[in-house]
This record gives C-alpha cells, sequence and structure tokens, in this order.
C-alpha cells in the first residue's frame, strides 16, 4: 500500500475503516438507548410508587373520617324479622290453594254455560249466525200498511234470483231519487223535512233544518238532544198547505 499525500492508494482499506467506524457508532447509539430505556422505567416505577402511597392514604382518611360519624352518629337498630314457623307456612298455602280451586270451579262453571247455551240452540234449530240476521231485521225501520202488503204479496210468489233483482232496481230507483232531490232542492234553516235514507233508526222521521251545506245537513228531530248529520239527497221537504184567499 502506497501513501499518496494524506490519502491512501487502496480503496478498499479505506472502505473497511468507514465501516468499522459506523458498527462502532451503532454499539455506542444502542447502549445510549438502553441506558434511556433503564432511566424511564426507573421513572414509571417510582411515578407507580407514589400514586399507590397517594391512594391508601386518602383510602386511611376516608377510614377514619367513617369511623367518627359513625360514633357521632349511630345507625338505628333494625327490627327483628318475623320468622314464620312450618304451620303458619303450612296454613297459607292451604288458602292459596283453596283460592285457586274456587278461581278453576267458577271457571269451569262459566265453561258449561256457554255449552249448555250452545247445545240448546242447536237443537232448537238456530244457527249462531242467525243472530246477525235477526239483529239486522230489528234494526230495520217499520214499513207503512201499504208497503207491507205489497211486500208479504210480492215475496212469497218471487224465487231468489227475482227478489234478488227487485231488490236492486228499488234500490238504484231509490239512489236515482236520492241524487234528483239532492241537485234540485235547496235546504234553508227552519224548513220542515222527512228522512227517507241514512241510518235506518231515523228514517221516516221528519224534523227541521238546523244547518244546511251544499250536499250536508243537520236535521233537529224531537226526542233527540243533538241534531242528526245526514246528506241533503237523504232528507226531502215536506210541502206545507198554505192558506189562500177565495175568489167571490
Amino acid at each position: 500500500m502506497k501513501k499518496v499525500g494524506a490519502k491512501f492508494e487502496d480503496n478498499s482499506l479505506i472502505l473497511d475503516y468507514q465501516r468499522g467506524a459506523e458498527a462502532a457508532q451503532r454499539i455506542l447509539k444502542g447502549k445510549l438507548q438502553i441506558n434511556m430505556q433503564d432511566v424511564t422505567i426507573t421513572t414509571k416505577f417510582s411515578a407507580i410508587d407514589k400514586a399507590l402511597a397517594a391512594a391508601q392514604a386518602r383510602k386511611a382518611a376516608k377510614g377514619d373520617s367513617s369511623n367518627t360519624v359513625t360514633d357521632i352518629r349511630p345507625s338505628k337498630p333494625k327490627g327483628d324479622k318475623i320468622k314464620l314457623d312450618d304451620a303458619s307456612k303450612t296454613a297459607a298455602k292451604m288458602v292459596r290453594e283453596e283460592g285457586r280451586k274456587q278461581r278453576q270451579e267458577q271457571l269451569k262453571t262459566q265453561r258449561e254455560a256457554r255449552r249448555a247455551v250452545k247445545a240448546l240452540e242447536r237443537v232448537n234449530g238456530k244457527a249462531p249466525h242467525m243472530k246477525k240476521i235477526e239483529k239486522a231485521a230489528a234494526a230495520l225501520p217499520v214499513m207503512s200498511v201499504v208497503a207491507q202488503k205489497f211486500f208479504d204479496e210480492i215475496t212469497p210468489n218471487l224465487s231468489a234470483e227475482q227478489v234478488t233483482s227487485l231488490a236492486l232496481h228499488l234500490q238504484h230507483f231509490n239512489r236515482v231519487k236520492a241524487t234528483e232531490r239532492a241537485l234540485n232542492q235547496k235546504l234553508d234553516i227552519g224548513q220542515r223535512v222527512r228522512i227517507t235514507g241514512g241510518p235506518t233508526k231515523y228514517v221516516g222521521m221528519a224534523g227541521t233544518v238546523d244547518r244546511a251545506q251544499r250536499i250536508r245537513c243537520f236535521i233537529n228531530i224531537p226526542g233527540f238532544r243533538k241534531p242528526v248529520y245526514l246528506f241533503t239527497s237523504d232528507v226531502e221537504l215536506i210541502a206545507e198547505m198554505q192558506a189562500t184567499g177565495t175568489e167571490g
């Protein structure tokens, strides 16, 4: 190896020297880091010890204060719990069982009564759904003598199909007349009207107009506390006789 000035001619030796210097620096740096970690761990342990000591001191102070309060304000003596003996427990159980048996007997009696009613209906040939038909028939308005006569003459002589067809035609006819009344008549407050549609319990009754709108009205009916709400097509005006003079 030849030395030229302050430099080495062989580059490989220079590289070896640099690598050795870097390795020494890494080792020195690692030792410093290890020392710093030891210092940090030691510091952490000392902080934990201080926190534990402070917590123990607070707990001890709290214990002293609680003891002082207990000495000043003693707690009230609790009453002795009443313990039931075996005989009392047995008696209470018997009372509960007796009440349960009575309820069961009552339910059984109610079920038997319902079954007896159903059995009687079956014997009389009265189907359960006939109750709805009877209820609907009771809500129908009363027909006049003439209407009842026509009804009694027509229905026995027509088949079921013809009765259905007649009922539909009558329903359509009634709808046409109701529409004509709604378009042609004008209701004013105080006018007397007869109810021809709406709820069946009001059909055929007469009353006076309480309020009237374009398609709805309220009718005062004697015997009812509030005005009845109807459509104007459900009422018709009652023609009243007016006194007129006679020609001499």
